[in-house]
């Protein structure tokens, strides 16, 4: 019998060569982008969940309510470790971390390796296996410090690092330190990815300040005590800030700020490491946003059910076709059930086979989703029991969504009214269209969605900084502790350079460079009773000339004025506003009390630093002999970039020798900021492409399987002198309406939807009605070119011979 099923099953498909086409391409398509989207999905919740202690494991921030909505702060001082430790509030082991630089030397042989600097506790907190030296131990002394196993293998090649010396760069010194373990190289599915690990006390900075809680430089974990909880350790932690460092409630409620619902102006709260990866704001922006990741999921999932859709409509349409051959079943004695399986078991098969070639597209096509997107999936990850089990649930729940309806209408058929020929069409023609409607909802709310991701990358993109981008080159300076002297020397070679106009340096790049470093710099301080809080960026001379800022009062760090050396600042308004001084220009303050007083010799209007996805806040530019500087700013004429590029280069290769060179403009490095946005606007527009390219598909095999069932009636309308362009214009008809209905329900869906998105940003466009009006009309031209092709070919078709063959 079921042999006799199969055979049955490959002459149906032989006959519906067409639409069976259409059923397995049409779901190998969604198989295969549902499984890549699965895969990132799947990858992404993997984050830092291998971690043994993942439960007790959570990252120490700073809370306010302030005057524009929730203020979050990682930046924590060296003394609030201890105090934790020390306090007896249910934490039972904590760690800085901090970047310290990358430069490590070994013997003759120098490289670029990022160091972080931690405590005691990061290494048995973590779960990062050592595969060589004791984990409990390794950092247990200041002159120790950890590889990575790529790291280990880079300075060392084949040789034994245990009990080696090497010097590591750390706060603009090299430091002598010795490799006491080797740990495995972090998974790509770690937040906390590093290369070394020395101590916090290494850091030039720690004896001065190890005391000063207004210092918050570093970022802070904490293991809680396995009797304690996140409730427990929040509580105790309020009374541990008002002991170290209280807020006077009237500077607060003066500047704006509202207390929290424990009525505290400022706290320190707990955020679990697993959560981590889903909140750029505390991950330091390294993170994705969680709705991002669910949008995604989602987009997989209405693709296969726009594909599962198709089936439906093209196996309910066929159905009827085969009413006959199923009426002959039935009065040969094949039961409901017998009916049912068979259509079933047609339906299984196509989805296994569509699966199978979903797999092989998904294996050919990963390298390419990961090179589009920035993906790091592994074809290999198919192969986790887990995903195995989700892909067998998809092909069952796929198989009896595309195929169980129809083999049920197809088995519940009355053999008598089948024989006769008067079974009723009206409700499938009904399921039909609801079906059509649902695609095109999807598919109009894609295209929407496209187009509004597009705009906003493009404003993020082309919107004014307060400052040149497109003839400014920035260049990452290997030895930043020399930056100073680096920058007047290239600023010497590059002098006698018609195409140069200007060179200077900053501690901060603009934008994301080709070294992919960020950095950001920040110092609050008490001033006439109130907090000040600036960002800071350290710059040489003429810095506003070469990013193009026109002082609004003062002027620029210039090498004619001996006390630019030191303790000149250049200030936004923001931070004058701040200040609230009368006459900023010339003014003096402390923002220290242990160090020289900075005088003003500048103010500029707000800039920002860094991307739009944050407000321009408060920025303080200093020049300082002592302070790094891991950039130089090169301004350019822009009639020949590349050539001037190269120039720059060269003369790059002799100021610091040896050193790979990764300069890049400006505008590139800004382009980089929204790369989530970019492709998060390609995914967008596959998908949209997709679900149109599936829902055209399907509404093409619909209309050549009604055309087939309506040949008598058009037929004898030609007779009685219905034209050939009315026929054409009613089939057509039939199919754009459901089109229609669907853009009319998918304007509002699309536009509620990019309003939420669009509200995570500062920064944003406004939605125009043309958006709905472009996706309307494309929706609607895309139906009626998908039908048109079918409903003229019935049109013209010789009524003569279909009444004959009829």
């Amino acid at each position: 019998m079921y042999k006799n099923y199969f055979k049955t099953m490959l002459r149906n498909m032989q006959k519906n060569k067409l639409h069976t086409g259409i059923n397995v391409i049409g779901m190998a398509v969604a198989f295969t982008c549902s499984i890549l989207i699965f895969l990132t999905v799947y990858f992404m919740f993997s984050f830092d969940n291998f971690h043994e202690n993942k439960d007790r494991l959570f990252k120490v921030y700073n809370y306010l309510k302030g005057p524009e909505g929730d203020e979050l702060g990682t930046g924590m001082p060296y003394p609030a470790r201890s105090a934790l430790l020390t306090e007896n509030i249910g934490v039972e082991k904590a760690t800085l971390i901090r970047d310290a630089g990358n430069g490590v030397l070994y013997k003759d042989k120098e490289l670029e390796l990022g160091v972080k600097l931690v405590d005691a506790d990061f290494l048995p907190m973590f779960s990062f296996p050592v595969i060589r030296g004791n984990k409990a131990s390794a950092l247990g002394n200041t002159g120790d410090v950890v590889l990575s196993e790529n790291a280990a293998a880079m300075i060392f090649n084949t040789e034994d690092p245990i009990g080696k010396s090497i010097r590591v760069k750390i706060s603009n010194s090299w430091k002598e330190l010795v490799v006491s373990a080797v740990a495995k190289d972090c998974p790509p599915n770690s937040s906390l990815k590093f290369d070394l690990l020395a101590r916090t006390e290494l850091n030039g900075s720690y004896p001065l300040d190890k005391n000063n809680w207004n210092f918050q430089h570093s970022d802070l974990f904490v293991m809680l005590a396995k009797n304690s909880s996140k409730k427990l350790v929040e509580g105790k932690m309020r009374h541990l800030l008002k002991k170290y460092q209280p807020a006077d409630p009237v500077i607060m409620k003066k500047e704006g700020f509202s207390p929290d619902e424990n009525g505290d102006y400022t706290s320190l709260r707990l955020f679990p490491l697993t959560g981590l990866h889903f909140n750029p704001k505390l991950s330091n922006g390294g993170g994705v946003n969680k709705a991002a990741i669910y949008i995604v999921l989602l987009i997989g999932i209405l693709i296969l059910l726009i594909a599962c859709f198709n089936f439906v409509n093209l196996n309910i349409g066929l159905s009827f076709n085969r009413s006959k051959e199923i009426g002959i079943r039935k009065c040969l004695g094949a039961g409901r059930r017998q009916v049912w399986l068979q259509a079933f078991g047609e339906s299984f098969f196509v989805c296994l086979l569509a699966l199978i070639t979903g797999l092989i597209g998904a294996g050919l096509l990963v390298k390419l989703m990961n090179t589009a997107f920035a993906s790091p999936i592994r074809i290999s990850m198919l192969f986790n029991p887990f995903f195995l089990l989700i892909l067998a649930g998809s092909l069952i729940a796929v198989a009896f969504i595309a195929g169980g309806y129809p083999s049920a209408i197809v088995s519940g058929l009355r053999t008598t009214e089948i024989l006769k020929g008067k079974f009723n069409m009206k409700k499938s023609g009904l399921l039909r269209n609801g079906l059509v409607v649902a695609q095109f909802v999807v598919a109009a709310t894609l295209i929407c969605a496209t187009i509004v991701i597009y705009q906003q990358f493009l404003y993020l993109r082309n919107a004014p900084l307060g400052y040149q981008t497109s003839s400014v080159i920035s260049i990452p300076i290997r030895d930043a502790s020399k930056g100073h002297e680096i920058v007047a020397r290239l600023r010497m070679r590059l002098a006698d350079q018609t195409a140069v106009l200007s060179v200077s340096g900053t501690s901060a790049n603009l934008g994301m460079g080709r070294d992919g470093a960020s950095s950001k710099w920040e110092i609050g301080f008490g001033y006439k009773g109130g907090p000040v809080h600036t960002r800071m960026l350290a710059a040489d001379y003429n810095i506003l000339n070469t990013i193009g800022i026109k002082p609004l009062e003062g002027r620029d760090f210039s090498a004619s004025f001996g006390t630019d050396t030191a303790n000149a600042v250049i200030i936004t308004e923001s931070l004058a506003k701040q200040l609230a001084v009368k006459d900023v220009l010339g003014f003096s303050f402390y923002p220290d009390s242990s160090k020289p007083a900075l005088r003003v010799i500048g103010v500029v209007p707000d800039f920002h630093l860094y991307s739009m996805h944050e407000k321009a806040d408060a920025l303080m530019i200093t020049r300082s002999e002592t302070e790094p500087l891991g950039y130089a700013l090169v301004k350019i004429k822009t009639g020949n970039p590349r050539a001037t590029m190269d120039m720059i280069k060269n003369n790059y290769e002799k100021v610091e020798p040896g050193v790979l060179f990764k300069g890049s403009f400006v505008d590139e490095n800004i382009e980089r900021w929204y790369r989530e946005e970019k492709e998060m606007g390609r995914m967008f527009s596959v998908s949209a492409l997709i679900a149109v390219i599936l829902s055209g598909m399907g509404l093409f095999g619909i209309a050549l399987i009604s055309t087939r069932q309506r040949v008598k009636e058009i037929g004898v309308r030609k007779v009685l002198g219905a034209s050939a362009t009315g026929i054409a214009i009613m089939i057509t008809k039939d199919f754009v309406r459901p089109v229609i209905i669907a853009v009319l329900i998918a304007i509002p869906i699309a536009w509620w939807a990019m309003s939420k998105w669009l509200q995570e940003f500062v920064y944003r466009i406004q939605i125009h009605w043309w958006i709905f009006f472009a996706t309307a009309a494309a929706a609607i031209s895309i139906a009626i070119l998908t039908v048109s092709f079918q409903a003229i070919k019935a049109a013209m078709a010789n009524p003569v011979k279909s009444l004959r063959t009829e």
